[in-house]
């Protein structure tokens, strides 16, 4: 028993020396984000800046959440059971290692996977434009019980690491339901980082047993990129459970397969093409450039 338990701790000990090893190695490509959200659309909310995560996959192009660049607006259903979806996207800004704010322009953006790509806004005349460290994107998704490291924007350009498992990819292992607007049959990579426990992760035995569907809420993590063992990007925090009186929530990430669509259609897009990829979306409303927006510091 004590030698089983010797082997254990050697085991936990040398994972989390890799996962040291691998946050410093892909740091470099995970950014703070700043989003704005002004104009009449956004009049309901609480406050209109928000500081998020995303991460670099190319020298100029950034991934992350829908969630965190945009909203969908359902109007009143008319009488025939039809309803006006609209899209409202944000001024979203990088806010790189040096404290330099960067400006981005939406490229694809997917509400229903909760993906989005960013570009690099051009730079002014005379000025060359920055290219930044980035990740490399996996070629096959996780599988259950692989490591994955996810890296969060905590506040004031501080980021944390937070590793965990992979519980499922494509399916749930119990009733839970994608909050609106997303697409509950996504095939979302089911995570936790609550029991990671060293490496060995505790049984959910006994929790999340309600028989009716647990609707899922805005994760802590959400746009945060969620890394394999060998430093790939898999996936992106998304949405979380917490069953009632838990406190050990569970993690959906949007998966591989959106992601590399979302990349994909954005460099191969012709000019016209829609930003928002979502065919249910009736109207799109992009933010104004000649509006002047500063950064806010985060709190």
């Amino acid at each position: 028993m004590m030698s089983s338990n010797l082997t254990r701790h050697r085991r936990s000990r040398q994972l989390e020396l890799h996962l040291e090893r691998l946050y410093q190695s892909v740091f470099p490509s995970v950014v703070a984000l700043e989003t704005h959200f002004t104009g009449r659309e956004n009049r309901d909310l609480d406050r209109h800046v928000f500081h998020d995560t995303g991460v670099f996959v190319d020298p100029t192009t950034i991934v992350t959440s829908a969630k965190v660049v945009g909203r969908v607006f359902a109007d009143k259903p008319a009488a025939d059971g039809s309803g006006l979806h609209k899209a409202y996207l944000a001024h979203t800004i990088v806010i790189a290692r040096d404290r330099k704010p960067v400006k981005t322009k939406p490229s694809a953006v997917s509400f229903s996977h909760d993906v989005a790509v960013l570009k690099l806004a051009a730079p002014p005349e005379g000025e060359e434009q920055i290219s930044y460290p980035h990740c490399t994107i996996a070629d096959s998704p996780p599988s259950k019980d692989h490591v994955l490291l996810a890296i969060v924007h905590m506040m004031n350009m501080q980021f944390g690491m937070m590793p965990g498992h992979v519980r499922a990819v494509g399916e749930k292992t119990f009733k839970a339901k994608a909050p609106w607007p997303l697409d509950n049959k996504s095939g979302w990579m089911e995570f936790d980082n609550t029991q990671f426990n060293g490496g060995f992760p505790r049984p959910w035995s006994d929790l999340y047993k309600s028989e009716e569907d647990i609707v899922g809420r805005r994760s802590a993590i959400t746009g945060s990129p969620l890394f394999n063992i060998d430093g790939e990007l898999v996936g992106l925090g998304s949405w979380d459970v917490a069953e009632e009186g838990s406190s050990h929530p569970v993690g959906f990430a949007a998966s591989l397969l959106p992601i590399v669509v979302a990349v994909e259609y954005a460099k191969n897009k012709k000019p016209g093409d829609p930003i928002v990829m979502d065919n249910w979306i009736d109207q799109d409303c992009y933010p104004d450039d000649s509006v002047t927006i500063l950064p806010v510091p985060s709190r």
